[in-house]
């Protein structure tokens, strides 16, 4: 399938089971402004039902995204009716991807900064190349971030850690932030996102549903249910027939 033409700034494309959305603003470093959050929920909203994994990536060597544009944040240091609209949209943006039923993974190549490490908790699995360093500025910066991303960063990195990154804003590589859980994988995201869409996509939609929400009753019923898959069945056929 072609890429999809989404403006400047975001592209969507699907090939082999794998839809891939790539941040494409390279004047701004990826950064995006009040119109690229909502861009980017425009453009996950159209990934296609039988994608059995999404690849979020950067097509600008040495940056995977550096966070809100502060071209467009500047405004808001007086504009205060558009404060909410910057906050909304950039929730709209990072809520589609976590919400996306099928496995999510950030490649991230490069900066990931302030809120594309929000971007980057998002997803399900991120994988750093060795050159990718982490930064959340906002302190430095004079305001705050986002609530529902500091708890999604405390549940990576524990409290501890969350609070060195926020307080201190300094910025870590690759290397550091495996150990700590900030990042999962260092290698390759193309061929991870690549083996996740060998597998077959019902399946992975139950296991993202059991490890987004693992207490849901309705989980042992859905588990069941699994064992009268056509993958399984055909995967199975010479045991039952035996």
């Amino acid at each position: 399938m072609a890429a999809r033409d989404h403006g400047a700034m975001i592209r969507l494309s699907v090939e082999a089971g794998v839809a891939r959305i790539a941040l494409d603003r390279a004047a701004a470093r990826n950064a995006l402004p009040t119109t690229g959050w909502l861009e980017l929920a425009r453009v996950v909203a159209q990934v296609p039902a039988n994608a059995r994994a999404v690849l979020l990536a950067s097509d600008v060597p040495g940056i995977f995204c550096a966070g809100a544009d502060l071209r467009d944040l500047a405004r808001l240091a007086d504009d205060v009716p558009a404060r909410a609209s910057f906050r909304t949209a950039m929730r709209d943006g990072i809520e589609a991807l976590a919400s996306l039923p099928m496995p999510v993974i950030a490649g991230v190549e490069g900066g990931c900064h302030g809120a594309g490490v929000a971007v980057a908790l998002a997803c399900d699995l991120i994988v750093a190349g060795p050159a990718a360093h982490f930064a959340i500025p906002p302190a430095r910066l004079g305001i705050g971030y986002p609530a529902q991303d500091v708890a999604r960063l405390s549940a990576r990195v524990g409290r501890g850690q969350a609070a060195r990154l926020l307080f201190t804003a300094e910025t870590i590589n690759a290397d550091e932030a495996l150990p700590i859980g900030l990042v999962d994988v260092i290698g390759d995201p193309a061929q991870i996102a690549a083996a996740i869409a060998t597998n077959d996509g019902e399946a992975l939609r139950l296991l993202k549903r059991m490890l987004v929400d693992p207490r849901d009753p309705a989980h042992d019923g859905a588990f069941e249910d699994s064992f009268g898959s056509p993958r399984f069945a055909a995967g199975t056929d010479r045991y039952r027939k035996a």
